[in-house]
């Protein structure tokens, strides 16, 4: 992949090339996007913007926000002024009469990307047809499937005079297809033992080394984690590896089954990325240095990535701190009333050798002593 540096413009530059008095749209012009598919979770591929049927070849510069859909990530790559956004000039039939002229600039914005293309000599364009950009993307393994759409906001299209081409508020721009299948890598450290995960596809045959637990009942006051031999698509699940796993899955995906948040249980799964919010019984799985537990967000929000999941607990479950998974049980699967205690541990998190009448975390579960 050709990586290119992208240079800032100055606020001065961007006014003096995109600015005008009164816009003036020019008809049968427009922007496009070249056809492209991919796999989602695939390797870093691009897509190209083009404009189409343009009435003058006296632009000189143009600007637009770019928005990209829950899913398709911007790539970045490293340069000496730190991680840049990967956008530059298409590699082929590129509409600029001199490519060398023209240098595309580009500002990360909380939820969409300026992109901004201009000649500092004030050069037009040689051609009215073709391609004008790459964007270079990440399909993450969590897109759903089929057409995907890509907002522009903000577009203007500046002429060698002072007034406006072509320009638009809003367009969304369709020619991707994402395919009907996926590649997740699924991780798993020695360290932590555990994760959590939503898988996009069916999982027929867990892989050696790996385990998964559904949790959707209690025993008494108590959670039960139920092991799986296999998992079904967008279902949220907790993983447990005694070693430690690192490997991908790849399957077919039903686009009919995508949900941008999932629930099973009393597990969420975050399909597309969540901001949860506290005080409504949610837990999270961390380790504080302390071992893996699931920590309460309390009344504060937390970001859980695509892809991950967290604990939703009723009232009467609630009121713990934390709760503590223990590999040396299995992940403390409750099988019955008679469970071997392993490791007790009390709200705080910690460990207590000779219990007494309260409320324990045993094998991962809430246990009342009498």
């Amino acid at each position: 992949m050709v990586k290119k540096l992208l240079k800032k413009l100055s606020a001065a530059l961007m006014l003096a090339a995109l600015f005008g008095a009164v816009p003036a749209t020019a008809q049968e012009e427009g922007l496009y996007i070249e056809e492209w598919s991919f796999t989602p979770g695939g390797e870093v591929d691009f897509f190209t913007i083009g404009l189409e049927n343009g009435a003058h070849t006296d632009y000189t510069s143009f600007q637009f926000d770019l928005v990209l859909p829950p899913g398709l990530d911007i790539a970045y790559y490293e340069s000496n002024e730190g991680l840049k956004a990967d956008i530059g000039k298409a590699e082929s039939n590129t509409v600029y009469q001199r490519r060398d002229d023209h240098s595309v600039a580009c500002e990360v914005h909380p939820g969409f990307i300026r992109v901004i293309c201009m000649s500092i000599t004030n050069m037009t364009f040689g051609k009215t047809t073709g391609s004008l950009i790459d964007v270079y993307v990440t399909p993450s393994p969590y897109l759903k499937p089929g057409d995907v759409e890509i907002k522009l906001t903000n577009v203007k299209f500046a002429r060698v005079t002072e007034e406006y081409g072509y320009r638009a508020d809003e367009l969304i721009l369709t020619g991707i297809t994402a395919e009907a299948k996926s590649t997740l890598p699924v991780k798993v450290s020695e360290t932590n033992k555990f994760s959590t995960a939503v898988f996009p596809f069916d999982v027929d045959a867990i892989p050696a080394g790996l385990e998964v637990y559904s949790c959707n009942s209690t025993n008494g006051e108590n959670l039960v984690l139920t092991k799986q031999s296999k998992a079904a698509a967008y279902t949220p699940y907790i993983l447990y590896a005694e070693n430690g796993f690192d490997g991908t899955l790849s399957g077919a995906v039903d686009a009919s089954k995508y949900s941008e948040v999932v629930t099973d249980g009393y597990l969420c799964g975050a399909v597309a990325a969540q901001e949860i919010g506290g005080g409504n019984g949610y837990y999270v799985m961390q380790n504080k240095g302390e071992g893996v537990m699931f920590y309460s967000v309390d009344d504060s929000s937390f970001s859980i990535p695509a892809g991950k999941c967290w604990l939703a607990l009723p009232a009467e479950l609630q009121g713990s701190v934390s709760f503590r998974l223990d590999g040396t049980t299995g992940i403390g699967e409750v099988k019955g009333e008679n469970v071997e205690v392993k490791t007790v541990y009390d709200l705080q998190g910690r460990k207590v050798e000779n219990p007494a009448k309260g409320i324990y975390i045993v094998n991962g579960n809430k246990l009342l002593v009498k």
